[in-house]
């Protein structure tokens, strides 16, 4: 267990990184929705890519994985179904409207307490 104390300024832009990275990888799925063979794929967990970050100048793309999918299998191999994927493009999109307000806000703030609002 990490027990450093975070920085919503360390911390937001990796978590806005890491749902952008999501966001493509849901797309892609959706994309390919009809496409024989093709497997549904998934992000590596929030805190794997918060320990695969950490120490780095640039941040990374997340990990891309088969995603685990227990809705089942069409008859041409493709695991990919619409429903859950735009179930998790919702609350993709949902997640990163509340982590870009609470950065922002955080700017606000420090603008605030400068003198600069």
């Amino acid at each position: 267990m990490n027990t450093e104390p975070t920085s919503l300024f360390d911390l937001a832009p990796k978590r806005l990184q890491w749902l952008a990275t999501r966001q493509k990888v849901v797309s892609e799925n959706i994309a390919n929705a009809d496409v024989s063979g093709y497997r549904a794929q998934d992000t590596q967990s929030f805190a794997s890519y918060l320990a695969d970050a950490s120490g780095r100048g640039i941040l990374p793309d997340a990990k891309v994985t088969e995603a685990d999918v227990g809705w089942g299998i069409d008859m041409s191999g493709n695991n990919v179904v619409l429903e859950e994927q735009m179930m998790e493009a919702n609350a993709n999109a949902g997640q990163f409207k509340i982590a870009a307000s609470l950065y922002r806000k955080a700017h606000e703030m420090l603008y605030a307490v400068a003198g600069r609002r």
